[in-house]
């Protein structure tokens, strides 16, 4: 027993190491390795999000990074980066390789630290070796754990979870509240999400405090202590660099557990395998409800529980038991409450909804993916299922079901274990730019930006992240962030928009067109001017100052791009998702819905007209106003080709009224611009 207690660090270290080899393979443990980093979103954001924030220099608060993301340059906090890790070698940054990164060394910590605090639980509630070594083995393949850390890396910090209930199961009065403080402040150094869940852990731990102890003060001292704390470390950390409100998701109830999540062996919509050898994916859940447990599991938790309620009613011992173990029934009823939301389904079909006040609904929706917030609940259900084993048989019968469950488990979550490690499918190859302009732009250009600051999870992100991160970029806008301050982001689009009218693009920004709409006004305001064009990896790229360096073949492709015709005495509905055809600068989506918004303080369409008759033509708009503007003064200007048409007050118009404006035949040209300019606009978010 000694021998295996001495060695039993070395044991999980070899076990951790193992894991994490099969895991990325041999070639990406090296630090100066990052092209596996950007194989999906999630992953080369983390990695560029570091590398801006190791090249710039030091700000406070602590974790400011205004380089990654320019106007929107939140904080390293945002980029999902492992700030633990970013603040630390950060400090070493000379003598860090320019592609440095640390996040294969974070996934065998996790895998270690994972295995490690899971053997600590189990050695703590049975004081058997064997047995935790063997029950800590089921926490290490977990599907939530494999699953999240290929793609979010953050989020594969599980085991700090795991060390909130160890924490639980410490006796030492003196430091415990220490401990907690501590625990909750290393969490926000990880992921939000983390210390959200732990807070929920404190808070059911100085419940059942209280209960003992009927010492209301001390119990409210130590929690507005720990909250006053751990909010001031986060304002040092960096995680008020954005508004409160720019945290608000796409809403509370949308990324929810529903009730068959937990037997789902498909995260829905998101790629990876099917977990389970016999079960089919179930329709209608979510990606981030994913909780499958894998029949092992399920097998050992049905089974604990089927024993524990015989004893319950046999022993007549459940209130002594509940009264005893409250925090944990606490934490376990929070947990799946919050993470089932008031919008309850059973396979995607809604049983039933409970409309929440827009402040609530707006509050709750800070952490709209409360698919997560199962995961303590997850692990709790595991623990106890173990513990319930072994103190309720003899030790060789609890080793036959823990060994039992643990073949199931196996043999049932193979084809997601095989996916992940054997044949390693979450591993893809990053997209490189190939052409040699793109190797110039950070030598002559201090700022790299997309046309359109909106959809920070578009095709531009994925095909430039790679670039962005390895190449040497200075400062660039196309990122992805967890808390866009979306004022500054709407006035960067309006300020682009804005310049591109008074054709005055800055010569420090090297420009990635967003679409073809926006390169068609691009063309035609910039063409005869300094700009160079060039499509490059199926992108357009705007050059200030390199109109020289334009070839034969980048004339004739600019060429190319025409203004979309459209045909007389015909109707054109706008969309969003077709702004390439006649829409310019200016627009936004409609959330799905027919129509689109004007955004900012000029808005344009684009087309071409063949007109062979010679009486004017008539232009007939559909246009509703947003009807939370009261002011007086709210109006737009409508101008044909820079000629003025209508000047509407917009506070008048009725929802879908038609304004109709005359078009003579010598005002028509080969490219026909309809520009609405904007006075006095409010726009959702200046009231919430």
């Amino acid at each position: 027993m000694k021998f295996f207690e001495k060695y039993l660090l070395l044991f999980f270290f070899i076990v951790s190491f193992s894991l994490t080899l099969s895991f990325l393979g041999l070639e990406n443990l090296h630090f100066d390795n990052v092209d596996w980093l950007y194989s999906t979103a999630d992953v080369s954001n983390a990695q560029n999000g570091w590398t801006f924030f190791k090249n710039d220099k030091w700000h406070f608060p602590l974790g400011k990074s205004p380089n990654y993301g320019l106007e929107i340059g939140t904080s390293i906090i945002f980029s999902d980066s492992i700030p633990l890790f970013a603040f630390f070698f950060k400090i070493f940054k000379n003598f860090l390789a320019d592609n440095f990164q640390y996040f294969s060394l974070w996934i065998f910590i996790c895998f270690f630290l994972q295995i490690y605090i899971a053997y600590l639980i189990i050695l703590k509630l049975t004081k058997n070796t064997f047995f935790s070594i063997l029950s800590s083995f089921i926490f290490l393949i977990v599907p939530i754990l494999i699953y999240r850390i290929s793609f979010h890396m953050t989020l594969g910090g599980q085991w700090i979870i795991l060390l909130a209930i160890y924490l639980n199961l410490i006796e030492n009065k003196k430091k415990e509240i220490f401990y907690w403080i501590a625990l909750l402040v290393l969490s926000t150094l990880i992921h939000l999400y983390f210390t959200a869940m732990l807070f929920v852990m404190f808070f059911a731990f100085l419940f059942q405090k209280f209960l003992e102890e009927k010492n209301f003060i001390n119990i409210s001292v130590n929690l507005i202590l720990s909250i006053s704390l751990v909010l001031v470390f986060m304002y040092i950390f960096g995680y008020f660099e954005t508004p409160v409100v720019s945290t608000v998701s796409r809403g509370y109830g949308e990324f929810k557990l529903d009730l068959l999540s937990i037997f789902d062996p498909k995260a829905t919509g998101a790629p990876g395998p099917l977990w389970s050898s016999f079960l089919k994916d179930i329709s209608g859940t979510t990606s981030e409800g994913f909780n499958y447990f894998g029949l092992g599991n399920i097998f050992i938790i049905f089974f604990s529980i089927i024993i524990f309620c015989f004893n319950s009613i046999k022993k007549k011992d459940f209130n002594i038991f509940f009264k005893r173990n409250i925090k944990y029934f606490i934490m376990i009823l929070i947990f799946c409450l919050w993470s089932l939301t008031t919008n309850l389904s059973y396979g995607g079909n809604e049983i039933f909804n409970v409309q929440l006040n827009d402040y609530i609904f707006g509050s709750l929706s800070i952490f709209a993916a409360t698919g997560r917030l199962f995961w303590p609940a997850y692990y709790l259900l595991i623990i106890f299922s173990i513990v319930i084993i072994y103190k309720n048989f003899r030790i060789n019968f609890a080793f036959f079901v823990l060994f039992l469950s643990l073949i199931i488990q196996l043999v049932d979550t193979s084809p997601g274990l095989k996916y992940y490690f054997a044949e390693k499918k979450h591993l893809t190859p990053p997209l490189k730019v190939e052409n040699n302009i793109f190797n110039s732009i950070p030598n002559d250009f201090d700022k790299f930006r997309t046309s359109y600051l909106y959809h920070n999870y578009g095709n531009i992100f994925g095909s430039l992240s790679h670039y962005l991160g390895t190449s040497g970029i200075k400062k660039t806008d196309i990122v992805l962030v967890a808390g866009m301050d979306r004022s500054k982001a709407a006035s960067v689009r309006y300020n682009f928009n804005n310049l591109l009218f008074e054709k005055k693009l800055p010569n420090d920004t090297a420009y990635v067109v967003d679409n073809l709409g926006h390169l068609k006004q691009i063309k035609l305001f910039l063409e005869d001017l300094d700009y160079g064009f060039f499509f490059r990896d199926k992108m357009w790229l705007v050059l200030p100052g390199k109109k020289s360096k334009m070839s034969p073949d980048d004339f004739e492709e600019i060429s190319k791009i025409q203004f979309n015709e459209i045909n007389i005495n015909e109707k054109y509905h706008f969309s969003f998702d077709k702004r390439e055809e006649f829409l310019g600068v200016g627009w936004s989506h409609n959330t799905n819905k027919q129509g689109v918004w004007s955004e900012g303080d000029i808005s344009f369409i684009l087309f071409n007209l063949k007109n062979d008759s010679k009486e004017k033509l008539k232009v007939k708009l559909n246009l509703n106003s947003y009807i939370e503007n009261n002011k007086i003064d709210y109006n737009v200007k409508i101008f044909f080709n820079n000629i003025l048409k209508k000047n509407i007050i917009l506070s008048n118009i009725k929802n879908n009224e038609n304004i109709i404006f005359d078009i003579q035949k010598n005002e028509i040209k080969d490219q026909n611009v309809i520009m609405l300019k904007f006075n006095n606009l409010i726009s959702p978010l200046d009231i919430f």
